[in-house]
């Protein structure tokens, strides 16, 4: 087989966007506030060559159904372009999308939900075939239909033509949904979680069929899927996408080997190893994924970040930097205040400090002081904090113990910002990959710090 980079683009995407909700609702009208629409996809930029198996992993709702349907025209984009073969899918003509229905086809996930109940397994094969009027003859199309049955395992076909779908297995509806994707002969396919709703003991026979149907049908497609395993068996390339965007795209092997962003190594840590049971690595993250209808400004992993980049200028510790930025967040959230702390008992703005500066991160990742208090304080001798940021720290905390927030926000925007927080990163090259992550805006991301640098190497004073 050719290798990926030596063949043509078969599918082209630039600077694709996805909104929904747009419109004002009743209760942004009565607010007068604008809206805020959902960015299930925010300028997602690929290549997907022809004969390539691509994958595209990613937690729940990060927008990697959305991006597959845009591809096969079940959502229209926002903004951007999708050339297919050449041609912009997004402006075409009826005789043009019809050609391009042909050529394009979608595997969905729940077998039990995407065939029609009431259609027979020969109905529903041949239904693509007459919508794009592709075969008349009732006879022609009982013999395509029985032909691609059998390329897919169901054979003998006579015995499945009249049956309907509640008489099928799991596995045999999804073979019935990839029949029913090929019988029109398609160049590409958009596999959305196809083996998801299986039992495991049957999909490594499904994905199995489909890679040899990728041979003998001359396909390339497009796998989405949470299971980072299933992306590395089948796929020759892989994207990472995080709320929207696409984080680091190249070779699978060499992005599960040696993953560059962080959020695609902290992705990879949360996947459970038996082998390595209590020793594994987990994911050093913290908190919860934002929503789509209000994204972090700049890099939109930023808040969750091990390797958030400090301003330049700073002297203490990288992993200090993480905590004093998160210190502001808490205070920007309103998790940190002045009720808040009366309830737990601390009334000085040191006290508050040290229980602001823990993080909701796995123990392995922690200081000392914070698993012996059970992440509820650090020691602030044992952060390597600047004294600026320090004094900034202690400033801002007793404005919070004062009520005044909005004090506390200017004190912290004097000394803890980042560059991540300020502009969304553009992908950057990094070896065979494409990395969106300002550690790599000059191409390099060298001894940008450690998970527990700065713990118990303070320099500063009490």
């Amino acid at each position: 087989m050719d290798r990926a980079e030596d063949r043509e683009p078969l599918v082209e995407i630039d600077g694709l966007r996805k909104l929904f909700d747009q419109s004002q609702g009743i209760v942004d009208t009565v607010l007068g506030r604008e809206p805020q629409p959902v960015r299930a996809v925010d300028g997602v930029s690929l290549e997907i060559n022809q004969g390539d198996i691509v994958g595209i992993a990613g937690e729940s709702g990060c927008g990697k159904t959305t991006l597959g349907k845009m591809l096969v025209k079940l959502h229209e984009p926002t903004e951007g372009t999708i050339r297919f073969d050449g041609n912009d899918i997004t402006d075409m003509t009826r005789e043009e999308e019809r050609e391009f229905r042909k050529r394009v086809q979608m595997i969905f996930q729940d077998p039990f939900e995407s065939l029609n109940p009431r259609m027979t397994v020969f109905d529903t094969v041949a239904e693509p075939l007459k919508i794009n009027d592709m075969i008349g003859d009732y006879q022609d199309r009982r013999e395509r239909v029985k032909q691609v049955l059998e390329d897919v395992g169901l054979g003998p076909a006579e015995v499945y033509l009249d049956a309907f779908p509640d008489e099928l297995s799991g596995g045999e509806r999804q073979r019935i949904a990839i029949a029913r994707a090929l019988v029109v002969d398609p160049d590409f396919i958009v596999c959305d979680e196809p083996v998801s709703m299986l039992d495991v003991s049957i999909r490594a026979g499904v994905l199995n069929l489909m890679k040899e149907l990728q041979d003998e049908y001359d396909l390339t497609y497009l796998f989405i899927s949470h299971d980072l395993s299933l992306i590395r068996y089948m796929c020759d390339r892989a994207g990472i996408m995080y709320l929207g965007n696409m984080v680091e795209q190249g070779p699978t092997d060499d992005i599960i080997d040696d993953p560059k962003h962080p959020y695609t190594e902290a992705l990879f840590d949360a996947v459970p190893d038996v082998e390595l049971g209590e020793d594994r690595r987990r994911a050093n993250a913290t908190g919860e994924v934002p929503s789509p209808r209000n994204p972090p400004s700049g890099c939109r992993y930023h808040p969750r970040c091990a390797h958030i980049i400090p301003p330049d200028g700073w002297t203490g510790s990288q992993e200090a930097f993480r905590r004093a930025y998160q210190f502001k967040l808490k205070v920007r959230r309103g998790d940190l205040s002045a009720d808040g702390a009366e309830s737990a008992g601390i009334d000085d703005a040191r006290g508050l400090v040290e229980h602001g500066l823990t993080l909701d991160i796995p123990e392995e990742y922690r200081s000392a002081a914070e698993v012996e208090s059970g992440g509820s304080r650090v020691d602030l001798r044992a952060v390597d904090l600047p004294a600026t940021a320090r004094d900034a720290l202690v400033d801002a905390a007793g404005a919070v113990l004062d009520g005044e927030t909005e004090a506390a926000l200017s004190t912290l925007d004097d000394t803890i910002t980042t560059p991540c927080e300020s502009r969304l990163p553009d992908p950057q090259p990094s070896g065979t990959r494409q990395v969106a992550c300002h550690r790599y805006d000059d191409g390099v991301a060298e001894g940008l710090g450690t998970a527990n640098a700065g713990i118990g190497s303070a320099t500063a004073e009490d």
